[in-house]
């Protein structure tokens, strides 16, 4: 987890320039590691298929109403998982004193591996590797 929790503090800290609200920075930060942890997901879920471990079953509808529940229900889950006990405070503070990247380049850097090793499933499919 501590991937996401740097992930959530790089995008917290990309969000505070917002200066909207003060939940905003919290929010975008979940916003951000949930939609890195679907890409994660996504990725395991296709090299299973690939290595015929697990069957995708992929909808014909663009949007059904159990897709948009669980990703709404995800987002909360990871809402409830950062507000419980302030953790989300603790992840701030325990970066704060640390030197890291430039929030952006964390960012750029997590979403560009992530979206590379989406890949890696397709270009095997392509390939015809097992």
């Amino acid at each position: 987890m501590k991937i996401y929790d740097l992930l959530f503090y790089a995008s917290y800290k990309v969000m505070q320039k917002s200066r909207n609200f003060d939940d905003t920075p919290v929010l975008g930060g979940i916003m951000m590691v949930s939609g890195c942890i679907i890409i994660n997901i996504i990725t395991v879920f296709c090299l299973l298929d690939n290595f015929h471990i697990y069957t995708l079953q992929v909808s014909t509808h663009r949007y059904t109403v159990k897709s948009i529940l669980g990703g709404i229900l995800f987002v909360v889950f990871l809402f409830c998982y950062y507000k419980w006990k302030g953790r989300y405070k603790r992840i701030l503070a325990k970066y704060e004193n640390k030197k890291t990247l430039h929030p952006w380049l964390i960012i750029i850097i997590y979403w560009s591996i992530s979206v590379a090793l989406l890949y890696i499933p397709v270009f095997l499919k392509i390939k015809g590797i097992r």
